[in-house]
């Protein structure tokens, strides 16, 4: 007598041999292949049309509703298609999504605690509700332009704007910066520009900087279902500080020009409360002192001893200096820096061990410079 379980194992074998002989079967073969039902359809998203959008009623909400996969012009440079459709990357980030506006001297931008692939979709979508036209949209490289446009509706003047998206310093944050052009009203204007290196009107580029924070601040802070763009997601999310570790020493390279990078370690020793004795940007270096990561004790000894470590500090010079595409950030003891020897060759600084203590503690300057940039 066959027992239920050896019915089943049976039953499973003869499906299994019969599914494989399907193949050999007459009139099987359109299953598979190029006109079978079970085709390759990797690419048919390439043939989808746009349709129009979602008509919500007007008393619910249609916060969270985000185009999340924009299909660009294939038949333009910037549109490129994807063999395999890229999957969006999981949400991370603090909560609190911190929204940055930062300037120094002649130039400004945006630091924003969230991906550059969720960062595209509410740029693209402030320019939308602004109702300005994209003449320019490439996800992979981060890159928007709008069309000419008459700002608040000066008929007097035509201006045109390039948005840049990229990783932050940090890991899963993004940084924005823009440019703008402006012409008179009635100009021949073409989308194709030669793009400057600085904005025309750096006022009111700053303008447009500002109102674009303050709407990214609003949407992070409001936005619960947070979506990244499928396109977008093929913008690194690593970021662009990281320490190189060669031996004993340490080295903090930026991926970013000597001002964004010199703003950037100022900020960070600030952060981290790092005391800056002096400091030269046309010497490119910051003097400091530092005694190492102290954590605060309650209490009033607490607070004795803990002022105590820091007054103990060491002095040392921090150093930006170019290398390739990018800065490093070199920590090196101060009294080295100052002291001099006399060679043939010249006048020349000083080399001399470094203790454990100098050591430990500049590597712990850099370490501490890493977590806090922004």
């Amino acid at each position: 007598m066959r027992t239920k379980k050896q019915l089943t194992g049976f039953s499973v074998l003869l499906l299994s041999v019969g599914l494989s002989a399907c193949s050999s079967l007459p009139g099987m073969g359109r299953l598979f292949g190029d006109e079978g039902f079970f085709r390759d359809r990797q690419g048919d998203y390439l043939e989808a049309e746009s349709i129009p959008r979602l008509k919500v009623p007007d008393d619910m909400d249609s916060y969270i509703i985000d185009d999340l996969l924009i299909i660009p012009n294939l038949a333009s440079n910037d549109g490129q298609a994807f063999l395999q459709v890229p999957r969006p990357r999981p949400i991370q980030g603090d909560p609190g999504r911190a929204v940055v506006i930062q300037r120094m001297e002649d130039r400004s931008w945006i630091v924003v605690d969230a991906s550059a692939s969720q960062v595209w979709t509410r740029v693209r979508q402030y320019w939308l509700e602004k109702g300005v036209d994209l003449a320019v949209e490439n996800p992979g490289s981060g890159l928007l332009d709008t069309s000419w446009y008459s700002p608040g509706g000066n008929s007097n003047i035509q201006e045109k704007i390039r948005i840049t998206i990229q990783p932050g310093f940090q890991d899963d944050s993004a940084e924005i910066s823009l440019i703008q052009i402006s012409a008179p009203q009635g100009s021949q204007l073409s989308d194709q520009v030669d793009w400057p290196e600085k904005s025309v009107d750096q006022e009111y580029a700053f303008e447009v900087l500002a109102d674009l924070s303050a709407y990214l601040a609003n949407e992070m802070l409001l936005y619960q279902a947070s979506t990244v763009s499928f396109l977008a997601g093929s913008i690194p999310s690593e970021g662009r500080a990281r320490i190189i570790k060669g031996g004993e020493a340490e080295v903090l390279h930026l991926d970013a020009d000597f001002t964004r990078s010199w703003a950037a370690v100022g900020r960070a020793l600030e952060r981290a409360e790092v005391e800056i004795v002096s400091e030269d940007m046309d010497a490119r270096y910051f003097q400091v002192v530092y005694s190492g990561r102290v954590e605060e004790q309650p209490g009033f000894l607490g607070r004795i001893f803990s002022n105590r470590a820091r007054q103990n500090g060491l002095p040392f010079r921090i150093n930006l200096q170019e290398s390739g595409s990018g800065i490093d950030v070199v920590v090196e003891n101060a009294s080295d820096s100052d002291s001099e020897v006399v060679t043939e060759e010249g006048s020349q600084t000083a080399a001399r061990p470094l203790s454990a203590q100098e050591t430990e503690l500049k590597n712990s300057l850099l370490e501490a410079i890493q977590e806090f940039i922004s």
